[in-house]
């Protein structure tokens, strides 16, 4: 593939090189769903004990987190990771269909399923109940994967594309969702710094998208994705399944955003024949205010450039593994991409991975 670049400096992916245009996934739907109940930060700050805490507040107040939605009381934060399992289970499950069901799309076609939240409470998984509750085919293709978090968007779209490939005329229904509340609990004395860190960012949500492989469908196409994980890097960001259960990310993430992701993501453009002027969007992950910062510097972006970004972080926190579809139904939404217009979708998780998807609208 190459791109031109228009008089106008508008760049486009050149397909008329290619012998014949093969249709590409298509994102032909796309919706999120949240808690009902939403706390903002002197409330989490109350509810999890760390009122009056300074580092707390602190971090807290600069994260870049105004409000969250979560299921969560005093009463529950008392009880185990454990105890809480059939709460968590349900709260996923209402979670993921709300989401589904403002698609408000069509899911007869649908031959396979693919959900993902950041760590499994057992079987049947999440792909099964939505497969049962559907009333969907019998012979439907199900995966659940766990544990990668907040790169998620990349590898379940990637997986579920390749599911498709076999399955000619049919879509995949991608859903990610999380329950922070399922693990969060209160800081207690002699907890590391890193975990009030955790406890100030992360929140609940699910998102639902459809994917075809068919022409003409509306909705941005999958033009390429990859992942890169970062040697030496596996204990930067984890999920400590354990009394006092919590999610840990380390200080130097932001630096790490910043000074290894432009060579990624150049090298990844490049293999496409592109290079960062040619992407007029930029849905990247809403990890914390220190994060999005360290990609804009990284990648010299702009205030407006990550600004959806920004503003989920805000308004939602980081909802985990959905969380990139909910920065790009927002960039969709407020900047109602032009037709051959390019986004890329940046995702870091555990690993350290970062996930590349180039969209075309």
């Amino acid at each position: 593939m190459a791109d031109a670049l228009t008089p106008a400096g508008d760049y486009r992916m050149d397909r008329t090189a290619m012998p014949a245009r093969q249709a590409l996934p298509t994102i032909s739907a796309l919706a999120t769903a949240s808690p009902q109940s939403s706390f903002d930060q002197p409330q989490m700050l109350d509810l999890l004990g760390l009122t009056g805490n300074a580092f707390a507040e602190r971090i807290f107040a600069r994260c870049g987190v105004r409000s969250r939605s979560l299921e969560i009381s005093p009463e529950s934060l008392r009880t185990t990771l454990q105890q809480r399992t059939p709460a968590t289970e349900g709260q996923l499950m209402r979670l993921a269909i709300r989401a589904i069901d403002a698609m408000e799309a069509d899911l007869d076609d649908v031959g396979v399923v693919v959900t993902g939240s950041y760590y499994s409470l057992g079987g049947p998984t999440l792909a099964h109940r939505l497969v049962d509750h559907y009333a969907m085919r019998s012979d439907t293709d199900k995966y659940h994967v766990v544990g990668v978090g907040c790169a998620s968007a990349v590898p379940l779209m990637r997986l579920a594309a390749q599911a498709l490939h076999p399955r000619p005329g049919e879509k995949a229904l991608v859903v990610a969702a999380e329950s922070v509340s399922g693990f969060l609990t209160p800081v207690e004395a002699g907890d590391e710094k890193v975990k009030i860190v955790g406890s100030a960012l992360f929140a609940d949500g699910a998102a639902a998208a459809l994917l075809s492989i068919e022409a003409d469908h509306p909705g941005p196409e999958i033009v390429a994705t990859a992942v890169h994980q970062v040697p030496g890097t596996l204990d930067h960001v984890r999920f400590a399944a354990a009394d006092g259960s919590h999610m840990e990310m380390a200080r130097d993430l932001p630096g790490l955003a910043e000074k290894g992701l432009p060579q990624i993501v150049e090298d990844f453009l490049a293999r496409h024949r592109l290079d960062i002027r040619a992407i007029a969007h930029w849905p990247v992950h809403p990890g914390g205010r220190g994060i999005i910062e360290g990609i804009q510097r990284g990648l010299d972006l702009s205030d407006e450039d990550v600004a959806p970004s920004a503003a989920v972080l805000a308004e939602h926190g980081n909802v985990g593994t959905p969380s990139a579809f909910f920065v790009l139904q927002r960039t969709i939404a407020e900047r109602r991409p032009r037709p051959g217009e390019l986004g890329l979708v940046i995702t870091i998780g555990p690993g350290v991975t970062v996930g590349l998807m180039l969209l075309q609208w």
